[in-house]
């Protein structure tokens, strides 16, 4: 009698278990909405390089159906020469359909799939770990820490990424625990076929991944149903066959892959030209010296000071800017490991643990001594593991008999205290050292040059504008003509028959407007033109300040560019 009780009592004592976790999933979830939605069309304060031309090539495709370079519904958008992905300006062409032409477009479908990210790292984690405990925590982290908030406010395809990537792989667990229900193994496939058109390096990176899942599951995949594989495989080689015939054939992509490879590196150049001098032995040496680059960059993707202090750029300020992930997570991502090997089987741990090793190689293959942007698929996995290592944390702390209830609550709320701390910290780097200190990592105040320069359009025979300029060191703005034909509202058709390459130093063409470099001792003489250009162009000093018209400030105050007439 009192078994059949117990029993009874479980079972109805399971769905209110259930409800209340899912209730926790979605107050988390509303959680991590307000993070990212908070002033979220005024920070980042400016559309950058990145951002504008998707979006204008986005309105272009859906205006004609081609990018401003007259290419019919490309699978790779040229850009600016760095040769981009389709599925996020063809995600954002649909976003234009629906909302209209405003600036936050280009943002909302990133958002959308960080938002979706939280959800889906709940039940990865569970399949994971089978522990609805440890995906709650993970969802929470997933929610609040900076590099999810950070990519989410700006367009980013790799979130997208992170998320079909999560949705496949947790469709492909879900099948291995119920082979009598193929659709989870289709939309595997299927969700690990679209991750890999969102990023041009997970076409690379989830192939692998795809290899190490199968070969650890090896045996419930292939031994017990290895039939029911057959057409979900074909399906899936279907679907990326032409993404590898775009690698493969489109020289766009080779150029790309070409530029951002690790020997377009300074230092390793250098060390390159040194050895190409000496004769003997050169080849073998350039290989070596490479691999060996290669292999240091990779172990710098895992720096303590990279991770969590400064690895997001936000400041200046040297060590005590912000970090992809929160500084109080230092000691729960090493507890984190540890509980990783005492406490889950070994094929998932091999699994987690082969996803952080592949996934840290595209950061580790270019010439940026550390692109976040490209290893984001780490950074959500150091997440989880710090959410078990907190779980595991709290689980010992909880089980001490020795330890009185106060002083538990006490080390709870000192935990509470110091995530709520350090994400105040992040918040107060982003929404004000971010946009005074790195102005121009976001391009700003390109939108404001452009404005007055269509503004001025019907004064002047020809406007001229250099976009060179910089806070601290000179650096050239390549996505100029994107935000003039933006912000003047210009038609995308009209541009695709206007836009030319001119014969000057950088110049680019269309209307009445000349994206170039400025030399002042020939320009100055030219007459009815404005001019544009930063402090590092013009000789300010020895211009009549009669002649200056308008001057643009970086965030911080610093001048940016100034509006020269000349008559």
């Amino acid at each position: 009698m009192n078994k059949g009780r117990r029993w009874v009592i479980c079972c109805k004592a399971t769905p209110v278990i259930m409800t209340n976790k899912i209730c926790l999933l979605l107050l988390i979830i509303i959680l991590g909405s307000v993070f990212r939605l908070y002033r979220f069309a005024d920070f980042p304060v400016q559309l950058n390089h990145d951002e504008i031309t998707q979006l204008y090539d986005a309105i272009s495709v859906a205006q004609t159906g081609k990018d401003i370079y007259g290419n019919f519904l490309p699978l790779i958008f040229e850009s600016v020469h760095d040769f981009k992905p389709p599925f996020y300006t063809y995600t954002t062409a649909l976003t234009y359909f629906l909302l209209g032409n405003k600036e936050y477009i280009i943002r909302i479908p990133g958002l959308l799939f960080s938002i979706g990210i939280i959800p889906l790292v709940f039940f990865f984690v569970n399949k994971i770990f089978r522990n609805p405990k440890i995906a709650l925590l993970a969802a929470f982290v997933t929610a609040i820490t900076p590099f999810e908030i950070f990519f989410a406010r700006k367009s980013f395809e790799n979130g997208a990424g992170i998320f079909f990537m999560l949705l496949g792989f947790s469709s492909l667990l879900q099948y291995l625990e119920d082979k009598k229900i193929s659709r989870w193994l289709y939309l595997g496939i299927v969700a690990i076929s679209v991750a890999m058109y969102t990023y041009f390096s997970h076409a690379v990176i989830i192939p692998l991944l795809v290899f190490l899942f199968g070969y650890i599951f090896r045996e419930e995949l292939i031994t017990k149903s290895y039939r029911k594989l057959i057409f979900p495989v074909i399906l899936g080689v279907f679907l990326v066959f032409p993404l590898f015939l775009i690698i493969l054939l489109n020289p766009g992509s080779r150029y790309r892959s070409t530029t951002v490879f690790v020997t377009q590196d300074v230092l390793l150049g250098e060390r390159l030209g040194d050895i190409q001098k000496a004769e003997v032995g050169a080849t073998v040496f350039r290989e070596k010296t490479v691999i060996d680059y290669i292999f240091n960059r990779y172990l710098e993707q895992f720096s303590p000071d990279y991770l969590f202090l400064n690895g997001l750029d936000l400041t200046n300020q040297g060590p005590i800017g912000s970090g992809p992930l929160l500084l109080i997570q230092i000691p729960f991502v090493f507890l984190g490991f540890v509980f990783l090997f005492r406490r889950i089987e070994a094929r998932f741990r091999n699994f987690v643990l082969g996803w952080i090793a592949i996934g840290a190689l595209p950061s580790a293959l270019t010439f940026e001594p550390h692109s976040p942007h490209r290893i984001i698929m780490v950074f959500t996995m150091l997440n989880i593991i710090s959410a078990a290592g907190m779980y595991w944390f709290l689980e010992i702390l909880l089980r001490q008999r020795g330890v009185r209830g106060l002083i538990k609550t006490g080390v709870v709320c000192l935990l509470a205290i110091a995530f709520f701390l350090n994400i105040v910290y992040f918040l107060h780097m982003y929404f004000v050292n971010f946009p005074y200190e790195k102005s121009q990592n976001i391009h700003y105040p390109f939108k404001q040059a452009a404005l007055f320069a269509w503004s001025k359009y019907n004064d002047f025979d020809q406007i001229v504008f250099d976009p060179l300029y910089g806070q601290s060191a000179p650096v050239v703005g390549t996505a100029a003509h994107y935000y003039f034909a933006y912000y003047g509202n210009y038609p995308p058709g009209l541009l695709q028959e206007e836009y030319r390459i001119g014969t000057k130093e950088r110049e680019v063409l269309f209307d009445k407007f000349s994206i170039r470099k400025v030399e002042w001792p020939k320009d100055q003489g030219l007459k009815n033109t404005l001019i544009i250009a930063s402090p590092w162009t013009l000789p300010i000093n020895s211009i009549n300040t009669e002649k200056i018209l308008k001057t643009f400030y970086f965030y911080d105050g610093q001048p940016a560019f100034y509006a020269v007439k000349l008559e």
